[in-house]
């Protein structure tokens, strides 16, 4: 077949291609141009999830007629004219490339209306194609009908109208939280689906993130202001108790862009590094001001991608940033977790109810201290603290209470265990609430991650040594990375092109499924890691499996000096508020929440 030019239609078709994808990313485009236009209330109607109309109608400065049909033309625009405005660009558009490329895969009509102008004017590529005279006040109103009609191929590729909402609405509101100075209103099928107000103050704005990621945010939320280099951070992240099983909650912008870019989303996951584990995603709204000449945001044709010519700056000042407000909440002297208990009304009274019977013992309790006494490793938690348990009160002292010391600890004292799941304690507040097995595992976490640091995680030897069957590329990471193995107290060396040898355990973990220790570890080293950051990342993720794996578990009964252990513990231990999983350890309820229950002075 001979090498010929293709037809302007074809090019148009085959460009539109990366630009129109779908419904949402028309709307994407045709929001951008509005706020370009310096629009302050920008309205968009769809029928179909988009399929068969969409409408972007805006006050902003309009296009003189002698410009509408160029402006629908391939390659026109106004936002630049030069290489060096290219380079510093601030605008959302750039490219002249949208309207030509949704006129080329469907029937596309523009109505403006400049400022002083009488009336407005209208142009539809392929009917009419010169300016003609249309009602429209001023602003710019888009109208796309029928897309990919003229391309059945294409169009069969489409998802049915409720998934294209979904897409189409998460771009709305990825738009709409990048201009809070604008007013924004959706409409679907007639049904007005959203309403935006101009949000001018703090308040406001948070008010329109609750809108967009829901109540539950709020209670979470986590305010960021941080600049230094240049550099300016500002918005809300969630605290781990909001984490999320999928990354659908992360809206990230650059100089009011919306963006993907893989630098600022490992920065924000790295800050996070410590306190998700098991696939848990963060939820945030994050904003990046920088010099426009320090970012490329011509990397593609979607303008969603951009590329920073300091990457490891960007990429360390939002770790640091985030991670700065992520420990100012921890770091807070415990804040008070205040909950609101559910009340349950008592039953009617019907006499005297006789004390249930004990259960019968399941045998002797054991009595070895809390933590791990006959291993080596991370070591017995309460010998190890300092802190000696209250002498149990006599009768004649308990007839009286004894007023609280005023050194009482910020988690108080252990009072009792409830069903050997949460621990009981009082402080000066209340009443605290602990999840025994999430507070050891963050505590234990925290005290690997030490004892990594300064290389000191003891192994054990095993007798016999295991052969772990591994696929190729597993048995190269163990060969690669057997210092980074080491480090954590596995012995594993390859024996073969897919075998390993594994000889030393952590002793922490001796007489657990090391096994499937050893393969988790391995599997995280070759799942496409690379560098050192990659390596500590699995390192991490081993360390808060080994906690977790270690800690005391649900139905172990303690005594109060191992719960006061592990108290005094978690208060001198970073990020004690949630395990490594990101779920709280524990809560408070105050005396006022209390008495509010019994109606106590009301």
């Amino acid at each position: 077949m001979p090498i010929l030019p293709l037809d302007d239609q074809l090019i148009s078709q085959i460009a539109a291609g990366e630009v129109v994808e779908r419904p949402a990313s028309i709307v994407k485009e045709l929001v951008e141009n509005s706020l370009d236009a310096g629009a302050a209330h920008i309205e968009v109607e769809v029928e179909q999830g988009g399929l068969r109309r969409i409408v972007v109608d805006d006050d902003g400065d309009g296009i003189a007629p002698s410009e509408l049909p160029m402006a629908v033309a391939r390659h026109a625009t106004s936002k630049i004219s030069s290489l060096s405005q290219l380079e510093a660009v601030a605008s959302l558009g750039f490219r002249g490339e949208a309207l030509a490329s949704i006129a080329s895969v469907a029937e596309l009509t523009v109505a403006s209306c400049g400022p002083g102008a009488e009336h407005g004017w209208a142009v539809s590529p392929g009917r009419h194609d010169d300016a003609r005279p249309a009602p429209q006040n001023r602003g710019t109103r888009v109208e796309v009908r029928e897309l990919f009609a003229r391309i059945p191929a294409r169009r069969k590729f489409l998802r049915a109208p409720a998934t294209e909402l979904r897409h189409l609405r998460r771009a709305f509101n990825q738009l709409a939280l990048s201009r809070f100075d604008i007013g924004f209103v959706l409409r679907h099928d007639g049904v007005e689906l959203a309403r935006l107000a101009p949000a001018a103050d703090t308040a406001a704005r948070l008010a329109r993130v609750v809108r967009v990621l829901g109540k539950s945010f709020d209670e979470h939320a986590v305010a960021v202001d941080e600049a230094a280099a240049g550099l300016r951070l500002t918005g809300w992240v969630a605290t781990p108790g909001f984490s999320r099983g999928q990354a659908d909650l992360q809206y990230s912008y650059v100089n009011a862009r919306p963006i993907r870019d893989r630098v600022f989303n490992h920065a924000v996951r790295l800050a996070y590094r410590d306190l998700l584990h098991n696939q848990r995603h963060p939820a945030y709204v994050l904003y990046l001001e920088v010099d426009p000449r320090q970012v490329d945001v011509n990397a593609h044709p979607a303008k969603a991608e951009v590329r920073f010519r300091q990457s490891r700056l960007v990429h360390d000042f939002v770790f640091r940033s985030v991670g700065r407000a992520l420990a100012a909440v921890e770091a807070t002297p415990h804040p008070a977790r205040h909950v609101e208990l559910p009340v349950r009304e008592p039953a009617a009274d019907t006499g005297p109810v006789a004390a249930p019977e004990p259960p019968a013992a399941a045998g002797p309790q054991p009595t070895r201290g809390f933590g791990f006494d006959t291993r080596p490793g991370v070591g017995d938690v309460a010998a190890a603290y300092r802190f000696q348990a209250p002498p149990e009160p006599t009768p004649a002292a308990a007839a009286a209470p004894a007023p609280e010391p005023d050194d009482t600890p910020a988690l108080g004292y252990a009072i009792g265990q409830l069903h050997d799941i949460y621990i009981l304690a009082q402080n000066r507040d209340g009443l605290i609430l602990v999840d025994m097995h999430a507070a050891h595992e963050r505590v234990l976490y925290e005290q690997l991650k030490a004892e990594y640091s300064s290389g000191e995680i003891a192994g054990r030897c095993l007798l016999v040594p295991e052969t772990l069957a591994l696929a190729e590329t597993e048995a190269a990471a163990v060969e690669q990375h057997g210092e980074a193995l080491a480090a954590v107290g596995l012995d594993i060396s390859r024996s073969g092109p897919t075998t390993a040898l594994l000889r030393g355990v952590p002793a922490l973990l001796a007489d657990g499924d090391y096994i499937a220790l050893a393969r988790d570890v391995i599997g995280e080293l070759d799942d496409g890691l690379r560098g050192a950051d990659g390596v500590r990342d699995a390192i991490d993720d081993v360390l808060a499996d080994m906690g977790c794996k270690a800690a005391v578990k649900a139905g172990r009964r303690l005594t109060l000096t191992e719960m006061n252990a592990l108290l005094r513990d978690m208060e001198h231990t970073d990020r004690a508020g949630h395990c490594n999983h990101g779920r709280p350890s524990w809560i408070q309820v105050d005396m006022a929440g209390l008495d509010r229950l019994f109606m106590r002075g009301q």
